[in-house]
């Protein structure tokens, strides 16, 4: 049909030329930042996604970050403990020292002033071993700290204070190399307090290695979060490229006719 008023064919150009227009301003915005989705509209299911995974990416960071922090509280409350096993074994030293019949007394009350400083050296190391001004050392009944070694909320790791203020204690009341006897009697209880000092030395390595697999699984799942993200909300470069080349063109046509 032929009409004069209304010119069909410039309507549909300039239609089109809209069309391309909007759809070169979409590839530019895709090329200039890199992403596929720069709003809802772009993609909405994809979005929707896209924020959950960067979400679960931001909080394995974090706990990769919180893990880290809970191994150097574990290698220093390890510090300490090595401390005590020292201690012990220098007490035990100086009772096998005393418990032989060629020591006198008097000799014998020399050797406790050593191991009264001992004694005393192991209270300090409990009570002043501190992580971010915590105790961790100093504990007189069970004390934990959890700790967050995942990014949802069930996923924690729990460590627990060693008790130093008891073994201390203990320590302390056993250690006696006055007299022979007790110098005798001194050398057996530290066989026992070492027991429990390298008890806490396995238990520590035991949590440290396990921060460790935990750390490598959540770097691995943060890695393949972030791929799995880039897949869904990154721009194909080339795709965009022959794209807006191709828009460029199209928004052009109707200014050529």
């Amino acid at each position: 049909m032929t009409v004069i008023n209304t010119n069909n064919a410039a309507l549909k150009a300039q239609l089109a030329s809209k069309t391309a227009d909007r759809k070169l301003t979409e590839s530019g915005q895709r090329l200039s930042s890199g992403k596929r989705i720069n709003g809802g509209a772009d993609d909405a299911a994809g979005a929707a996604v896209a924020l959950k995974l960067d979400a679960q990416m931001q909080g394995q960071k974090a706990a990769i970050k919180t893990a880290s922090d809970a191994v150097s509280l574990l290698k220093l409350q390890e510090a300490g403990v090595s401390q005590f096993v020292s201690i012990i074994q220098r007490i035990r030293e100086l009772s096998v020292q005393m418990a032989n019949g060629t020591f006198s007394n008097n000799d014998r009350s020399l050797a406790q002033l050593e191991v009264d400083a001992l004694t005393t050296q192991f209270g300090k190391v409990a009570s002043g071993t501190k992580f971010n001004n915590k105790e961790i050392l100093n504990a007189s009944s069970s004390t934990t700290y959890q700790i967050q070694s995942g990014a949802n909320q069930d996923e924690n790791f729990t460590i627990s204070v060693i008790e130093g203020a008891t073994l201390a204690t203990n320590v302390s009341t056993d250690s006696d190399v006055t007299s022979q006897s007790n110098a005798q009697l001194t050398m057996n209880s530290m066989i026992t307090h070492l027991n429990t000092a390298e008890g806490h030395l396995a238990t520590i390595g035991a949590s440290i290695n396990r921060l460790y697999a935990t750390i490598n699984n959540l770097s691995v799942s943060s890695l393949n979060t972030k791929v799995a993200l880039g897949r869904i909300s990154d721009t194909d470069f080339a795709r965009e490229s022959a794209n807006l080349a191709k828009q460029q063109i199209l928004s052009e046509m109707p200014k050529w006719t």
